[in-house]
């Protein structure tokens, strides 16, 4: 188990220094995956529980094809966080029960992030990638100042709720990479540094900019696909623990 341990640690580590290879057609085995099947990615779009998001396909597919998955673009009810929740747990356990229970991954932006985040942490996908997601919704002020102090209740969020709905307040049974843009004025990244420091298999990635910093650098999600891919290949081998 400790060597497990230590492949994981190492890759979050070399994260920082290891780019995907450049140019790969979205058809090849992605970044330091072998031939064989390809993993399915669950994409969680963001907008605050309450909007969709036309950007997040267009901005996430051919990086998610680089590095080996399929995508699964997964929609998911608006304007109710539990449904939300209750959705797509169900949907990863079809992916699962369809595909293998060591084939379904998750990216997620913002609020996606908060999904996929919960799906790692109740081991319902292999691993995951959360943009600046929102790890505790107890602490997280911006949405009463941008949609109103009734926004909790617009998303159908008692407070206790958002207690046990907080990625931060539950478990995180299987690898999860944050990636945070220092400069965010959305969701804080005190709360990603809060949460990396809370458990093992949660990593952090501070990059430059704000809450859509991977949109500004398209590299950022290049390389935590990458990341993920790693993660699945370690899996599949036996050299990273489930």
């Amino acid at each position: 188990m400790t060597a497990r341990r230590s492949t994981l640690a190492l890759l979050a580590a070399l994260l920082l220094t290891v780019a995907p290879a450049a140019g790969a057609a979205a058809e090849e085995v992605g970044p330091g995956r072998q031939a064989g099947p390809k993993p399915h990615l669950m994409l969680l779009h963001g907008g605050s529980f309450l909007f969709d998001d036309d950007e997040f396909e267009p901005t996430t597919r051919e990086a998610a094809l680089r590095a080996g998955f399929i995508p699964h673009y997964t929609t998911y009810p608006l304007g109710d966080m539990p449904a939300a929740v209750l959705a797509l747990r169900a949907e990863a356990r079809r992916l699962r029960l369809k595909f293998g229970a060591d084939m379904v991954y998750a990216y997620g932006s913002s609020a996606g992030g908060t999904l996929a985040a919960l799906l790692a942490g109740d081991g319902l996908v292999g691993g995951a990638v959360a943009k600046a997601p929102v790890s505790d919704l107890i602490t997280w002020e911006w949405p009463l100042l941008e949609y109103g102090v009734e926004y909790y209740e617009e998303v159908a969020l008692a407070y206790s709720d958002r207690y046990r709905l907080s990625p931060l307040r539950r478990p995180a049974k299987e690898p999860l990479l944050l990636i945070h843009g220092a400069g965010d004025r959305v969701v804080p990244i005190s709360q990603s540094e809060a949460f990396a420091s809370k458990f093992r298999r949660v990593h952090l990635w501070q990059v430059p900019g704000g809450h859509h910093a991977e949109r500004s650098n398209p590299e950022v999600l290049e390389r935590a696909l990458h990341w993920l891919a790693e993660i699945a290949q370690g899996q599949a081998q036996g050299t990273i623990a489930r």
